[in-house]
C-alpha cells in the first residue's frame, strides 16, 4: 500500500484518524470525499467464496484520492440505455476480485458533528454496477448534511455461488450470500469508523435501487444485520414476492451451483485457481435462505413481523416494463400464470397485452408484476405487520435521452419514465450526463434528493415545502406521493391488478 508522509500538502487534502488507521481524502468547498477504503479483506485465493474477513488496520497514511476496482462483471451493451446511463466512458472502468472498497463523502466534520448517515447499495441484477458510479457521487447530498457511503460487493458466481462443497467448509454449513455478507460487512466498518467523518452511528439509513433494494429487504429481515440502521428506502423492487426469485434452500442453490461449474473444474482447489473472469457468464442465483445471513425465507420474516421495526420509504417509476417487456417477457408471464382464471382477471386490467401492438398494455402487465407489485406489498405487509412508518411514492417525471438509443424491446414509442431513471434526480447528479436536461429536470433533483435527504435526516420525508405525504397504511393504502410535472399526493395506477397477484401469490404465503 503507497502511505503519505506527515508533511502531504492538506490545502485541498484533509487527514482523518479512524478506527482502521489514517486516511487522506480530498477537499471540495465544504465537502470531504475519501475514496478507495478497504473494509474487509481482498476475497481472493483461499478468501474466494468465504464470508468476508475484516480489513487489518493498516499503518501510516492511506491515500484515499481514488476509487477502488470495481467488481469483476459484464458490463451491458454500450449502446442500450441502461449502459449509457450508468457507466462513464471517459475513464476505463478497472475490475478486479479484490473489490472490497467503499466511498464517503462528508460536509467537513468539526468536533461534536453528529451526521445522519445513507449507505447506498448499488442495482444490476447482482451482475453489475459497483459503488463508484460517476452517478452515485455524493458531493451534492453530503453538502445537504449527510454523510454518504457507496460500496462495492461481489457479483455473480463470485458473490452467490453455492456449491455442497463450500457448505461443508463453513462452521454454519452455508455457502452463497457472499456479495450480501459483504454489504454487512461494510456496515459493520460503518459502526467501527463513520463518526470519525461526522457520521451518527444511531442515524444509517440504507437505500438502493432495483437489486439494491432487493437486498435492503433481505437486511431487514437478516438477523446479522439487526441493529446496524435505523431506517430503509428502496428504489423500484423488493426482495418478496416474486415467484421467480422464490428464495431457494441452500440444497437447492448447491445443486444449481454444481451444474454451473461443472464444466470448470473438478474440485474447490481448482476452482480457486481459476482466474475470476472464468466465472464471469456463469449465472447468478442471487440471495438464497443460507443458514447464515438468512434462516428462512424473508417473505415469512415479514409476513410474521419480524423484520426490523423500522421507517421505510419506497416506491417505482411509471414505466418500469418498459426496458423489459419483450413478447419472450409476456410468454414467460403466461406460463407463470397458469391459472386461466388469473389470466382471464388480468386481461381486464391489461386487455391488449397480449396482442402483437399492445405495447402500452405489455409494458404495464410486465413492470406491475415484475418491479410495481412487489414494491407495493413490501410496503403494505411492513406497515400491517410492524405499524411503522412507512411511505411510498411513484416517478413519473419524463426525463430526457441521449440520441441514437435503439428501440425499447416491446417496440412501443419510447422508454418513458424507465426503470432506474430516478437515479440522476435522487443524487442530484443531472450533470454527471450530457442529456438535454431542462430547468424543470433540475427542479425536479432538487426536490427529489431534498425529499431523501430529508428522509435519511429525519426517518420522514415531509417538509420544507412538500405537500403533506401521509403515511401508508390500512386506511391510506391507495396513498403515495406522485413525482411528475408536479408533485403532490396520488393514487396507484391498475390498483385492482394488485389484489389479482394478490389472490396468486400472497395468500398462498399465508
Amino acid at each position: 500500500m503507497n502511505t503519505v508522509g506527515s508533511d502531504f500538502d492538506v490545502g485541498a487534502f484533509i487527514h482523518i484518524s479512524t478506527a482502521s488507521g489514517s486516511l487522506v481524502g480530498r477537499r471540495r468547498g465544504a465537502v470531504i470525499a475519501f475514496k478507495g477504503i478497504p473494509y474487509a479483506k481482498p476475497p481472493v485465493g483461499a478468501l474466494r467464496w468465504r464470508p468476508p474477513q475484516r480489513a487489518p488496520r493498516w499503518q501510516g497514511v492511506r491515500p484515499a484520492l481514488d476509487l477502488g476496482p470495481a467488481p469483476i462483471q459484464e458490463l451491458p451493451p454500450r449502446s442500450s440505455l441502461l449502459y449509457r446511463l450508468n457507466n462513464d466512458d471517459s475513464r476505463a472502468l478497472v475490475m478486479s476480485e479484490d473489490c472490497l472498497y467503499l466511498n464517503v463523502w462528508s460536509p467537513e466534520p468539526s468536533p461534536g458533528t453528529n451526521l445522519p448517515v445513507l449507505v447506498w447499495i448499488h442495482g444490476g441484477a447482482n451482475k453489475t454496477g459497483h459503488g463508484g458510479q460517476d452517478l452515485f457521487d455524493g458531493s451534492r447530498l453530503a453538502a445537504r448534511g449527510i454523510v454518504v457511503v457507496t460500496v462495492n460487493m461481489r457479483l455473480g458466481a463470485l458473490g452467490f455461488l453455492a456449491l455442497p462443497e463450500l457448505a461443508a467448509e463453513d462452521s454454519k454449513g452455508a455457502s452463497g450470500n457472499y456479495g450480501a455478507q459483504d454489504v454487512v460487512a461494510a456496515l459493520d466498518w460503518v459502526q467501527d469508523n463513520i463518526a470519525s467523518f461526522g457520521g451518527d452511528v444511531t442515524r444509517v439509513t440504507i437505500a438502493g435501487n432495483s437489486v439494491g433494494a432487493a437486498t435492503v429487504t433481505h437486511l431487514m429481515a437478516a438477523p446479522a444485520a439487526r441493529g446496524l440502521f435505523r431506517a430503509a428506502l428502496g428504489q423500484s423492487l423488493s426482495g418478496i414476492f416474486r415467484p421467480e426469485l422464490r428464495m431457494a434452500t441452500q440444497a437447492e442453490a448447491a445443486e444449481r451451483g454444481r451444474t454451473a461449474v461443472s464444466s470448470l473444474g473438478r474440485s474447490i482447489e481448482q476452482l480457486r485457481d481459476l482466474p475470476a473472469t472464468a466465472f464471469v457468464p456463469i449465472a447468478s442465483q442471487g440471495i438464497i435462505v443460507d443458514g447464515r445471513l438468512l434462516s428462512e425465507d424473508t417473505t415469512d420474516v415479514f409476513i410474521a413481523g419480524r423484520q426490523a421495526r423500522i421507517p421505510l420509504l419506497v416506491g417505482w417509476n411509471a414505466d418500469e416494463g418498459s426496458l423489459y417487456a419483450s413478447p419472450s417477457a409476456v410468454d414467460d408471464l403466461k406460463l407463470e400464470l397458469h391459472s386461466e382464471q388469473a389470466q382471464s382477471m388480468l386481461k381486464q386490467v391489461y386487455p391488449y397485452a397480449y396482442d402483437k401492438d399492445g405495447h402500452g398494455d405489455r409494458r404495464a402487465l410486465v413492470g406491475d408484476r415484475r418491479f410495481v407489485y412487489p414494491v407495493w406489498r413490501w410496503a403494505r405487509t411492513h406497515a400491517e405487520t410492524t405499524g411503522c412508518p412507512t411511505w411510498v411514492y411513484k416517478f413519473e417525471h419524463l426525463p430526457p435521452l441521449p440520441d441514437e438509443l435503439p428501440p425499447p424491446p416491446d417496440g412501443g414509442a419510447g422508454y418513458g419514465t424507465f426503470h432506474t431513471a430516478e437515479l440522476p434526480y435522487a443524487w442530484d447528479n443531472l450533470g454527471v450526463r450530457p442529456w438535454a436536461w431542462s430547468d424543470s429536470d433540475h427542479v425536479m433533483a432538487k426536490n427529489l434528493a431534498d425529499t431523501w435527504g430529508r428522509f435519511v435526516a429525519t426517518g420522514d420525508p415531509n417538509g420544507n415545502g412538500l405537500p403533506k405525504w401521509d403515511q401508508f397504511d390500512s386506511s391510506h393504502e391507495h396513498h403515495l406521493m406522485v413525482f411528475g410535472t408536479t408533485t403532490k399526493p396520488g393514487f396507484a395506477s391498475r390498483r385492482e391488478a394488485f389484489d389479482i397477484f394478490d389472490s396468486m401469490y400472497f395468500r398462498t404465503k399465508q
